[in-house]
């Protein structure tokens, strides 16, 4: 099984739509998300947590607390921006926007912390039109966006960048553009779309990928390690069947026999699930969930075709290089079908409700903070991903909501149907981690969603920080949170415990050698 060298990778992840700010206003860079704003389908992402001008004191955050990783972002829209909203061609890049993300990622570096960088993370350029993923230009466009990014900002870098994730969450950027309807997005809609788009953004990874490598190899870099993240899930067609159609391959295994190739591991995967016997929530809700992930199956072993897939199988099968991910990365929250409903709340819908079927769904479907928390399931997914890919894992994404909303009174607690605190929280996803490591899996890192509160896909109420933010009154990081959490104390307290015991001979926080 392939490891990495260096030390564990303790961090928070961000996003950067999500927290610099400066987005969709007049004389701003705009996105896809600029009409929904226009027209008051979500909150405004205004300033955000305004990152942009505040790296360098999160950054000194994240070293007070003892971290030595740190996810961050570069974002398209800003690097080759419009104005306007208008699908156009593409626009010159912004290199004074460069010059900005060379100092933060500098800074980063100063402080200790390796930058694990996000190339896409939801969002696209306003002049890529409503739905690039559907068409099949938009995957040469993002890479040569890559390439030109990262050889302009690492060439500038005091080490050049060495962890990437190319696309966040293909997986659900498709669920949530073509049959959630959370993002915004154009009429079509149903499988085939799905289908269409996430072969396009897994055909845009495999590019970037190999991008990727051959800037490291022609200026002499250390190879980078790169890789896509997924939402986990436990629906074998939402989230693993994406792994390992990137993976085929290198597997060895024919186009011919990609039918029987994703049947076996589809039937391997639950198997391995249902062998692990997770204590799932078994509320009244939880049978209608149930249902659903049955019937879900049903129809993916019944009607998968691989042809469906065939812009991405051509990248996979023409690519220079036959591996095509580096180390898995995986974002947990609370992944099993069976919990995606939730008894009928109508009191926090988030969003405008178009039509009854959109409020029947906001009403009925868990939202952030009906999430469970279930830290063994990550045992689950780490474990099983580790031994199926034979490759290192990295926790991308793991965090807990707290509903808040904002211009709430300033002492109004954060709630949650469990009444956990983002404390307890860290305690039981550690304490995990530690076993995991303990156990032998190659996990390389955990990466906490997030440092502070950010804007959270069209609403501020969803608060992840381990700073909270008092939207809109202040965008100081408050390390004590209404509800009297020390989350952040609770964080440093905890990695410098588990540092202690994972590796008795470290003297603090360091840096990963690849």
């Amino acid at each position: 099984m392939t490891r990495m060298n260096g030390a564990f990778l303790w961090g928070v992840a961000t996003s950067a739509y999500q927290a610099e700010g400066g987005y969709n206003g007049s004389g701003e860079p705009q996105t896809n998300w600029a009409v929904a704003e226009t027209r008051g389908d979500v909150a405004v992402v205004g300033g955000a947590a305004d990152f942009w001008n505040r790296y360098e004191g999160d950054f000194a955050r994240g070293r007070e607390l003892g971290l030595n990783a740190f996810r961050l972002g570069l974002e398209w829209c800003r690097i080759q921006p419009t104005f306007g909203r208008e699908p156009g061609p593409p626009p010159p890049f912004d290199f004074a926007a460069l010059d900005h993300y060379v100092a933060m990622f500098t800074a980063c570096q100063r402080h200790g912390l390796e930058p694990v960088i996000t190339l896409h993370h939801f969002v696209h350029p306003a002049w890529l039109g409503t739905d690039p993923w559907l068409e099949p230009a938009t995957a040469e466009l993002f890479a040569s966006y890559v390439r030109t990014t990262v050889a302009y900002v690492s060439e500038r870098l005091p080490r050049p960048l060495r962890w990437f994730i190319t696309i966040n969450e293909p997986n659900m950027l498709v669920l949530n553009s073509y049959l959630g309807r959370q993002f915004p997005a154009g009429p079509r809609r149903g499988l085939a779309t799905m289908t269409t788009a996430s072969s396009q953004l897994l055909r845009a990874h495999v590019l970037a990928y190999n991008v990727l490598h051959d800037l490291a190899a022609a200026r002499g870099w250390e190879p980078p390690h790169v890789t896509f993240n997924n939402y986990c899930s436990d629906l074998y067609w939402s989230d693993k069947l994406l792994l390992d159609l990137v993976c085929a391959r290198e597997r060895g295994v024919a186009r011919t026999e990609l039918g029987p190739y994703i049947g076996g591991y589809a039937r391997d995967f639950e198997r391995a699930f249902k062998d692990a016997r997770l204590p799932l929530h078994r509320d009244a809700s939880y049978y209608f969930g149930a249902v659903l992930k049955r019937v879900s199956n049903w129809i993916g072993c019944r009607n998968f075709d691989a042809s469906a897939f065939a812009p991405l199988l051509d990248a996979i099968y023409a690519s220079p290089r036959a591996r095509l991910i580096d180390f898995i990365g995986l974002d947990y929250y609370d992944p099993f079908a069976a919990h995606v409903f939730r008894f009928p709340v109508i009191w926090d819908h988030e969003f405008k409700n178009r039509s009854f079927r959109a409020w029947m769904l906001a009403t009925i479907t868990s939202k952030w903070w009906d999430w469970r928390v279930l830290p063994r399931g990550l045992h689950f997914f780490c474990r099983h991903y580790a031994a199926d890919f034979g490759r290192p894992v990295l926790i991308a994404e793991n965090g807990m909501a707290l509903r808040r909303k904002p211009q709430a009174p300033a002492r109004r607690r954060g709630t949650r149907r469990d009444r956990m605190t983002r404390s307890q929280f860290l305690r039981l996803h550690v304490h995990e981690v530690e076993k995991i490591v303990a156990e032998g899996v190659p996990l390389v890192g955990y990466l906490h969603w997030s440092l502070f509160d950010n804007y959270e896909w069209g609403t501020y109420t969803p608060r992840f920080g381990l700073f909270s933010i008092d939207f809109p009154r202040s965008l100081e990081r408050n390390a004590v949170d209404p509800d009297g959490d020390d989350a952040s104390a609770t964080y440093a307290a905890v990695i410098r415990a588990a540092r202690a015991r994972m590796d008795p001979g470290a003297d603090g926080p360091g840096l990963a050698s690849g």
